[in-house]
């Protein structure tokens, strides 16, 4: 390609990019949020709470978004003024349905109570002719008390996370309450004619399927032949049933006319269905307006919570819900926890040590969830902030999808394309027509790194931000580069920049990562802060084949090569481990075994089965100075990496082999399921056969690059134990493989093109 040629890619690509970046940005009106520091929030402040606690009132209230509380302004000022908010990801163990979300949020834990939120009865009433006391007798062998109310379905949600993964204990909230000696009672539900739903009791129940105290019947209810389906929660019925003077212990109210409107939406007319959910905000609104005036907020508190995301008839996507918090010891401001360190974001599984924590009780190790925090600030710009932040993880989770997708399958058409053009002969056009668009491939994710540093309001405004920055890369390569006489050139300038933007990144709390489509997302809610897997094994392959193509063309003696390569070594590995920083066990497992084989491999050192037991011995040796060391923290500070270590050391083997099936279930999925494996597969593959085909083109590479070789052999550890010692390793061991498989399919098709060209 001409050098003018290479001058016009790039000055379009400039262009772009300031056109892109001029155009209004998602983030002009966002919140000033606090900075960040290493994996740290500042000023986070935990929840006080007052010397005497009071009451603590859930009210959830079911497809409520964060655009409702936004356009309802007005109906909603008192208590986002004076409370704190934030916006919650969900995770269940099954479908995403009320049934499973309210559960979640009283197991502490991902829970599937898959369709038995319809058997949520007062003791009292009647199921085909029986009381629900008896029903529920006969399935328990169990005596309730009188006017308890009852999940009937207890013993099937027991059956059916018996095997689950996770160790989730239905009612753990309610059976941690009643033994610290509160009470807990439930109201409301969101039946339709003939079809009960009552979630909320397996939000508040115990281990055994009852809560104490409560209604969730037709009295909470009332007949409106105004309201569609003419069912509608009698909100005074349900005020007169909360006594202002409640002592301590938990009320569980469910608001359910927006989960009616959801269930039935689809048999009403649009503007039927917005008139009638933007009545009933306000209805809502005006019940937490005055349970509010009614609570003593010196000593009470007030959390509401929409426990389901998304919907059919909601008005938006309703990724993540809104949640906000207000009384004793709460600040206005934004919520957040150690379980996300982020900013506004917290978990569902957050919400019972929270409520645990308001009595000074401390949570068991077989809670994932933290107690959450509060980062003062003023209630208006709050939530404001948190309707520019949804738009951001909207337009991310939307765009990541079709972006990764056509990305790897890209790559995997140039795998194979490439593969092609070096086993059949006479392909010399379509080989040197694919050597730059294997620069490309692994320019693209530190393209997708930097992406972030640019405003984007649509999908198609961040495809061609990712677009231009990617060819604006590669173009500059070949510029800075145009008369390099090596060609390891290329890959030095790749893998290092990459290797280092990362690291920097997540030195700084890791801004960029969280926002890149290559990132990790609260929607999904697999990780919320360190490294993520697709990150993580980039990370390891772009530092090995960047370090061993550099000490191959620098030449240098071991003496100085080994030292050097091992200081770098431990830099990577001390972020990616480190509990304030990339705090990924898995990716600190694959890269301390890959590094030490890689770094034996430039020794010379010949492997056998001592050696390979000694690494192993040497890896396991650096896992337990992590655990001990995050086990030292204080218990808000702690990771996942300490938790975990601590769970085990409870649950003993039954916990191992919890965590072996659930990396098992999860990668076996992957396997099947995402494009990423094609890519891995696909490397893999191709490695094999360029050992072999064409015939001696690996020696020729082995002779002129040994060290370089050597990193490509530590890219296919990197990448194999990351697929071991991971929940999603298929992906970092594919996103490993692009410093693998792209790289040396260069080498072979400029070896077989021009022949080997070095200093």
């Amino acid at each position: 390609m001409k050098r003018t040629h290479l001058w016009v890619i790039l000055a379009i690509s400039l262009v772009t990019l300031i056109v892109c970046f001029l155009l209004p940005g998602n983030k002009t009106d966002a919140i000033e949020i606090p900075p960040v520091y290493g994996m740290g929030i500042a000023n986070p402040q935990n929840l006080l709470s007052p010397p005497e606690p009071g009451h603590f009132y859930i009210v959830a209230v079911d497809r409520l978004t964060i655009r409702d509380i936004i356009d309802n302004k007005s109906a909603f000022e008192t208590i986002s003024q004076t409370g704190a908010l934030g916006l919650m990801s969900t995770g269940v163990d099954g479908n995403m349905v009320p049934d499973s979300t309210f559960a979640s949020i009283g197991a502490g834990m991902p829970l599937n109570a898959y369709g038995t939120a319809a058997r949520g009865m007062n003791d009292n009433e009647l199921l085909q002719n029986s009381l629900a006391r008896d029903v529920f007798g006969h399935r328990t062998g169990l005596t309730p008390p009188q006017d308890s109310v009852l999940l009937l379905d207890i013993a099937r949600v027991k059956k059916l996370n018996a095997n689950s993964a996770y160790s989730a204990v239905p009612g753990y909230l309610g059976t941690m309450l009643l033994d610290s000696g509160y009470n807990v009672r439930v109201f409301g539900n969101s039946d339709i004619t003939s079809n009960p739903k009552r979630p909320a009791v397996g939000l508040a129940m115990d281990n055994n399927g009852i809560v104490a105290q409560g209604d969730v019947g037709s009295g909470t209810i009332e007949l409106d032949d105004q309201f569609p389906g003419y069912i509608r929660t009698d909100y005074g019925a349900i005020l007169n049933m909360l006594s202002p003077t409640d002592g301590p212990g938990l009320t569980v109210v469910e608001l359910g006319d927006l989960a009616r409107l959801e269930m039935i939406g689809n048999y009403l007319a649009d503007d039927v269905l917005q008139a009638k959910r933007q009545e009933t905000i306000f209805r809502m609104a005006a019940f937490i307006n005055t349970l509010a005036n009614r609570a003593n907020l010196a000593q009470d508190r007030i959390m509401i919570v929409s426990p389901t995301p998304r919907g059919n008839n909601v008005q938006t996507t309703n990724y993540v819900t809104p949640v906000i918090m207000l009384g004793a010891g709460v600040e206005s401001g934004l919520l957040t926890s150690p379980s996300t360190r982020r900013p506004g974001i917290i978990k569902n599984f957050d919400l019972a040590p929270t409520v645990l924590n308001h009595w000074h009780i401390q949570s068991q190790t077989r809670v994932s969830g933290r107690a959450l925090q509060v980062i003062p600030g003023d209630g208006a710009q709050s939530l404001t902030g948190l309707g520019s932040l949804y738009q951001e993880l909207e337009l991310n989770y939307q765009t990541r999808p079709p972006a990764l997708r056509y990305y790897v399958l890209a790559q995997l058409v140039l795998v194979v394309l490439s593969l092609a053009a070096i086993l059949i002969p006479g392909r010399k056009t379509l080989m040197l027509a694919l050597k730059p668009l294997l620069l490309t491939v692994m320019s693209v994710p530190l393209a997708l790194l930097l992406v972030p540093l640019l405003p984007h309001t649509t999908i198609q405004i961040m495809v061609v931000q990712l677009i231009a920055v990617t060819v604006g890369i590669t173009t500059l390569i070949h510029l800075w580069l145009r008369n390099y006489d090596n060609e390891l050139d290329p890959f030095i300038f790749i893998s290092l920049l990459t290797s280092i933007c990362i690291m920097a990144d997540l030195v700084l709390g890791a801004p960029l990562q969280k926002n890149s489509l290559l990132g990790y997302d609260p929607i999904v809610g697999a990780r919320f802060y360190g490294v993520g897997n697709e990150y993580m094994g980039i990370l390891l392959g772009a530092t090995i084949i960047g370090t061993t193509a550099l000490a191959t063309r620098l030449s240098l003696n071991r003496k100085v090569m080994l030292p050097a390569i091992g200081a770098y070594y431990l830099i990577t590995l001390y972020i990616i481990a480190a509990p304030q920083l990339g705090t990924n066990v898995g990716g600190s497992i694959a890269g301390a075994g890959s590094f030490l084989v890689t770094l034996l491999l430039l020794a010379g050192v010949q492997f056998n089965i001592k050696t390979v037991l000694k690494t192993a011995g040497a890896v396991g040796l650096l896992l337990l100075s992590l655990i001990f060391y995050d086990l030292s923290r204080p218990v808000e500070n702690q990771s996942h990496i300490g938790r975990t270590a601590e769970l085990i050391a409870k649950g003993g083997l039954a916990e191992i082999f919890n965590i072996i099936h659930r990396k098992l279930s999860m990668n076996l999925k992957l396997l099947k399921y995402t494009i990423w494996s094609r890519v891995f597969l696909a490397s893999l593959f191709t490695l094999a056969i360029l050992f072999y085909r064409p015939v001696g083109v690996m020696q020729s590479l082995n002779a002129r690059h040994p060290e370089l070789y050597r990193g490509f052999i530590g890219v296919v550890i990197a990448s194999l134990l990351a697929l071991v010692f991971n929940d999603s390793g298929v992906v970092a061991a594919a996103t490993a493989m692009i410093f693998g498989a792209p790289p040396l399919l260069y080498l072979v098709i400029r070896t077989l093109v021009t022949g080997p060209k070095v200093n």
